[in-house]
């Protein structure tokens, strides 16, 4: 009891400590911070907020996707909740989740010191490093230039400038699952087995880089092993992260999973790269880890030291030598200085602790006095920072804001072209529509890979042309362009004023310029004939001819005009007056799970060469269609998964005495 409550009273101390220092996440609503994609985090929570139930289709990024393409669900769930409970907006929900996570992981950290064999103490100077010391600012120049010195909090500049919210909220959950699974170890029982399990899917809920994170802090702890737990680690790791997959598998089902990794290659240049050059590397990499496990197995070197200095050696390798256009060995792996910092504030603090009980006791309160003299420094040092990046802003001030606003009250419902820090921010104050939005990990539709070259960055007359045809063709209604007045953080667009000379203006206010798209009408839906779609396989980027030929099937007034509307998110209707023989093109991304309905029947549907979907109603005269959005075809076989997961995870803390993975 006297050893729970020191744990008890050394997790509050530094929680207290983390939340003193970020104490503003807890009260700010939004930041000085519009260059942070933590916009387009916010916009997720908002609309999930907004439309509970409702979310299955997400209508506002790529054209329209589905819910689980977007990001990994849990951190903006969670958001979501909270700013409903407390009747919130998501922006402030947002800092203080996120706040939250922040703060807890220096006490994740000092728990796993103690489940991996530290002592009070040596686990308390990690916690302290970790909440007060960046190592990477030692190591990275680059980072100490970045944050302002060695003496700054470069976890707390990631979270707040950079928006890695995710990462960061990861980061900790990661920490609990990996001491999850060393108390699973030392127990040998289902219910340390489940809380392993739950853990891990935490984490593969919230983040990819913080999962990536995870799989090689568990690859170290397995390789820090005596070779007597060898096998049981591995067998435990294994089922915990199978039955973690289980749990986790609606909200990152394999379709997604699978689109994701497809666009790995085209996202990440370098890791391409040594993929194509030099496949053999990170295999190699792993088994010099897993070696120098075997010859630190064999020393007297306690279990905390052999995975920090494991885990260091390998975050630090991978993340030191990534350049992300030219090399990586896992996509962006550079962001894996987080977990960097982790581990050698592990080891640091078990080395530190150790040094200091060698020094005669006389001496001790002199380097107590110290560190305690340090401390107080570097708590002014991380205050600072606070300060620096969490400053209120006023998004009125803004033209991220009075853009969406403006679109809100004359366009709504419609679908723009916008970049850089415009486009993060937009769904955070509005829903309004986006041709693409964010997340390129998530792109189905080819044309949008090469549309940002065609309106951002090709600047002469053709090309400007060129880019109104496309928008016309994606059924974008405006162009957002952010002039030299302009607050967008970014400014991608290039010369913004060309266009000018093609599309009429429809506002301008605080630099930014809203133009029209000149459209027949506003429907998503048109009126087509069999050939004037642009076919399948579409390229990117795709044939120009193409593109006109739609273009102007679609503007052609002579065809009957089609009406479509949503009827909720994912439910749509379409009323036009059609021969039997003629086509229906919806300006809606297909994916399997589409289904049209002319009254009971059910009737073809397909993807074009744009990605979108293509109806036959086979219908002559008046014609309803009936769009119906049903999931993708792994859903129900995703939701089956998660729900075994979650029978055999009660089973297992039904029966906590019962071994699992591993018998004895």
């Amino acid at each position: 009891m006297k050893g729970a409550r020191a744990h008890i009273l050394a997790s509050v101390a530094l929680l207290s400590l983390n939340v003193w220092i970020c104490w503003r996440l807890f009260t700010v609503e939004y930041t000085n911070q519009f260059s942070s994609i933590e916009g387009a985090f916010i916009g997720i929570a908002r609309y999930c907020s907004r439309h509970w139930g409702d979310f299955s289709w997400w209508p506002l990024w790529h054209c329209g996707m589905p819910y689980q393409d977007t990001y990994v669900p849990l951190l903006h769930l969670v958001v979501a909740v909270v700013a409903t409970v407390a009747k919130v907006s998501a922006a402030r929900a947002y800092h203080g989740v996120t706040g939250a996570a922040y703060s807890l992981g220096a006490v994740a950290l000092y728990l796993l010191a103690v489940r991996l064999g530290a002592s009070r103490g040596a686990a308390v100077f990690s916690a302290l490093l970790f909440s007060l010391f960046s190592p990477a600012a030692l190591l990275m120049p680059a980072f100490a230039r970045d944050i302002g010195g060695w003496w700054f909090a470069r976890r707390l500049q990631v979270l707040t400038v950079y928006g890695e919210g995710p990462h960061v909220s990861a980061m900790t959950l990661a920490t609990v699952a990996l001491a999850a699974l060393e108390y699973a170890l030392v127990k040998r029982t289902r219910g340390p087995s489940g809380l392993a399990a739950v853990a891990i899917a935490l984490v593969f809920l919230t983040n990819v880089p913080g999962t990536m994170g995870l799989a090689l802090a568990v690859f170290c702890w397995i390789a820090a092993q005596e070779a007597g737990k060898l096998k049981a680690a591995w067998s435990i790791a294994a089922g915990a992260s199978l039955l973690a997959y289980a749990i986790a598998c609606l909200g990152v089902p394999p379709s997604s999973v699978h689109t994701m990794l497809g666009n790995a290659g085209r996202m990440h240049s370098g890791f391409s790269a040594s993929l194509k050059h030099a496949p053999y590397l990170l295999p190699l990499v792993l088994a010099a880890v897993a070696g120098a496990g075997y010859l630190l197995q064999r020393t007297r070197v306690p279990l905390v030291v052999r995975f920090a200095a494991l885990y260091f050696a390998l975050t630090a390798g991978l993340s030191l030598t990534a350049r992300s256009e030219v090399f990586e060995l896992l996509p962006q792996v550079g962001r894996l200085h987080l977990e960097m910092e982790l581990a050698a504030c592990l080891l640091l603090g078990a080395g530190g602790w150790a040094l200091y009980t060698l020094v005669p006791r006389r001496l001790r309160p002199l380097l107590l006095v110290l560190g305690a003299a340090l401390l107080v420094q570097q708590v002014r040092h991380y205050r600072w920072s606070a300060r620096a990046d969490i400053r209120p802003a006023d998004p009125a001030a803004r033209s991220e804001y009075t853009t969406a606003r403006w679109l809100d009250e004359h366009m709504p419902g419609g679908r723009v072209y916008a970049m850089g820090s415009t486009s993060f921010w937009l769904n955070a104050f509005t829903d309004t529509r986006q041709v693409i939005g964010c997340c390129d990990q998530n792109e189905s539709m080819p044309v949008l890979v090469a549309l940002p070259y065609l309106v951002n960055t090709a600047v002469s007359p053709y090309y400007s042309g060129l880019s109104k045809l496309y928008l016309e063709a994606l059924g974008a209604q405006a162009l957002v362009t952010n002039g030299p007045e302009s607050t967008d953080e970014y400014k991608d667009i290039r010369h913004p004023e060309r266009f000018e000379q093609v599309l009429p203006i429809l506002h301008r206010e605080r630099g930014d310029t809203i133009y029209a798209i000149p459209q027949r009408s506003s429907s998503l839906a048109h009126v087509i004939r069999s050939g004037e779609e642009v076919p399948r396989p579409g390229i990117a980027p795709l044939d120009q001819a193409l593109i006109e030929r739609y273009v102007a099937a679609i503007e052609d007034s002579s065809r009957t005009a089609a009406d479509f509307q949503w009827l909720r998110g994912g439910a749509a209707r379409i009323r036009a007056t059609l021969r039997r023989d003629e086509l229906v093109s919806v300006q809606v991304a297909w994916f399997p799970g589409w289904k049209a309905f002319v009254g009971e029947s059910r009737k073809e549907i397909h993807a074009d060469g744009l990605g979108f979907m293509v109806i036959r109603p086979e219908c002559q005269g008046d014609c309803e269609i009936r769009l119906e959005w049903s999931g993708r075809p792994d859903l129900p076989f995703a939701a089956l998964i998660s729900s075994g997961g979650l029978v055999v995870l009660g089973l297992l803390f039904y029966r906590r005495d019962s071994r699992l993975f591993v018998r004895l």
